[in-house]
């Protein structure tokens, strides 16, 4: 494909892998920064997310079948790629193989690439560089489970199962008292994700208490920077844990907040990541930080764009200004503005109505942005995780005044009672779940 009319290539191709969800947003900055972005999309993947990639933003698509690595390299190597980088959850993997061959100076460490998509290696990792962990064991088999719960004096405790590859809190599953914990494992393998992968290993893990963070960060010669704190408010159902109900990104001085960035840092080094951007989530426990996941690309559902309007700054700008030379990268930033992005949610599966009732917060104070993806008469599924939830919507709160925010926040709360499906539009974190 010839160049566009007045298009600079001045600083070469930058390749991005599986462009989805917040990943859409990478072509129009590399190419502002003088750039000319190339997508490599993964062929038989039927991503939740699809309808956010927009091919028309790049100057060359190679889709990938998933075969042999050699044709794409090779058409790869022709365009001489500066960087190479994922955009979601499916393409971690190919970034980190093609780097490997084509950017090795900007390339995680090749030795340590399962651990930044497998879960269970990943554990192991963070585990084996003395940082603390959440009991966990990775297993395709339920009598492996069954036999690690009663050596770990687990028997009768909660459990978390999940995944090994997964995202957006798919098919995770929680297990009281594990009582359930044979049918749970035994459901879920076999079964296939969010991304129509079939599912052959699960993580089965102690469920522990404790405030959940997610750190946002973008690396650069093994050096961690940190563009944003969030704090997570999830809830849970009788057949749901960890609904998302809203974040809010903290000032950078928080109390607390040195203890979850050492932690996060440590949990990235023990993973090779040295280049790009991630998002790690952790559980802050009475005893200290313990690590959920750590996603070695951008956080999902436009987030940086969230963090851009509470700091001014994001992953997506801090890659492109290094890349064009910049090695002033702050560890840090200011927090400009209070926001609090707000997750629709819908109780029960069926037909939604009164979704005009959603547009008097358009009218509140610090009301930044109102997203609604339905309308009248759509049939949704009941809410189960981020995917579900990005498919209803949002709203996004920013302002100077913390006060104005949280008034705010309790008045969205009360709009979406009453717009919907029966019980609401939103979950009610007074009533600690939803019905």
């Amino acid at each position: 494909m010839l160049p566009r009319s007045g298009q600079d290539m001045r600083r070469g191709t930058v390749v991005i892998v599986e462009p989805y969800s917040s990943g859409n947003m990478l072509a129009p900055a590399f190419r502002q920064g003088g750039f000319s972005p190339c997508a490599v999309t993964l062929s038989g993947l039927s991503a939740p997310n699809s309808a956010t990639l927009r091919l028309s933003d790049f100057d060359e698509h190679i889709a990938y079948d998933g075969g042999e690595l050699g044709p794409p390299v090779g058409r790869l190597r022709a365009l001489d790629p500066v960087a190479i980088v994922p955009g979601t959850h499916t393409g971690v993997k190919l970034a980190d193989e093609l780097a490997a061959v084509l950017t090795p100076k900007l390339a995680n460490a090749p030795d340590l690439g399962s651990a930044r998509h497998h879960k269970g290696d990943m554990i192991a990792a963070v585990a084996a560089a003395d940082l603390p962990t959440i009991r966990s064991l990775c297993t395709s088999d339920v009598g492996d489970a069954l036999t690690w719960i009663t050596r770990e004096r687990l028997s009768g405790r909660d459990l978390v199962v999940k995944p090994v590859d997964s995202a957006g809190t798919d098919s995770v599953r929680f297990v009281p008292g594990g009582h359930d914990l044979r049918a749970v494992v035994t459901g879920l393998l076999g079964s296939a994700n969010r991304y129509g992968s079939p599912i052959s290993e699960v993580l089965v893990q102690e469920h522990v208490k404790g405030v959940e963070y997610a750190v946002d960060t973008f690396s650069y010669e093994g050096r961690h920077t940190v563009n944003d704190i969030v704090r997570y408010h999830k809830v849970s159902s009788r057949r749901h844990i960890a609904l998302y109900a809203s974040m809010e990104i903290l000032p950078m001085d928080a109390p607390g907040n040195d203890a979850i960035i050492g932690y996060v840092k440590g949990a990235l080094d023990a993973l090779g990541i040295t280049f790009g951007a991630a998002h790690t989530e952790v559980m802050v426990t009475e005893d200290g930080p313990l690590l959920i996941e750590v996603n070695a690309r951008l956080s999902g559902g436009g987030h940086p764009w969230t963090c851009e309007l509470a700091t001014g700054d994001n992953s997506v700008d801090r890659m492109v200004r290094y890349l064009a030379g910049d090695r002033n990268i702050p560890d840090g930033y200011p927090l400009q503005l209070t926001t609090l992005a707000i997750f629709f949610a819908v109780r029960s599966a069926g037909v939604v109505s009164g979704l005009s009732r959603l547009d008097a917060i358009v009218d509140l104070p610090s009301c930044y942005h109102l997203q609604v993806n339905v309308q009248d008469g759509d049939y949704v599924p009941e809410t189960s995780d981020l995917f579900d939830a990005q498919r209803l919507g949002m709203a996004v709160l920013a302002h100077s005044d913390p006060a104005q925010v949280a008034a705010d926040h309790r008045e969205v709360r009360r709009i979406a009672a009453e717009a919907g499906r029966p019980g609401g539009f939103t979950i009610d974190p007074n009533r600690g779940g939803m019905e």
